[in-house]
């Protein structure tokens, strides 16, 4: 059995990470995390968004190694990225593993990582990023 470490954000139920966004029913701005104060594309109000869930894949737009990390939760060194998501919006999100500067413009998907084992036995979970399988990203360059 497995949870979200996110519930807000993700379903662990999934197969593959779905997020949990919003969509503006006026402008079809999308949004992750998702908002609920209006949208920030158009200015329509709340009423307008619509939850939906979207890929967690995308194109890699940026890359960071963090080497020190004053948290408990994550030990140094890590990944976050910025991913380009296909369904639009720009996110930040954690690797699944470190990846070099070279790899900015290929394709990543979302895959669950266990962060935590409860007492219980569940496993806490939340989507990280790796690179593509490679047949992935040459049907995306063309």
């Amino acid at each position: 059995m497995k949870k979200a470490a996110h519930p807000a954000l993700y379903d662990p139920g999934d197969e593959r990470p779905m997020l949990r966004a919003t969509r503006c029913a006026t402008c079809g701005s999308t949004c992750f995390p998702p908002l609920g104060v209006g949208c920030e594309g158009c200015g329509a109000m709340p009423e307008r968004l619509v939850s939906v869930a979207i890929a967690a894949t995308g194109v890699l737009h940026s890359v960071a190694t963090v080497h020190l990390h004053m948290g408990s939760d994550v030990s140094a060194p890590f990944g976050v990225a910025e991913v380009q998501l296909d369904d639009g919006p720009l996110i930040r999100g954690m690797l699944a593993e470190l990846l070099e500067l070279d790899a900015i413009g290929r394709r990543v998907e979302a895959r669950w990582s266990v962060v935590r084992t409860d007492g219980d036995g569940t496993e806490v979970v939340e989507p990280r990023f790796a690179l593509a399988a490679e047949r992935e990203n040459v049907e995306g360059a063309s």
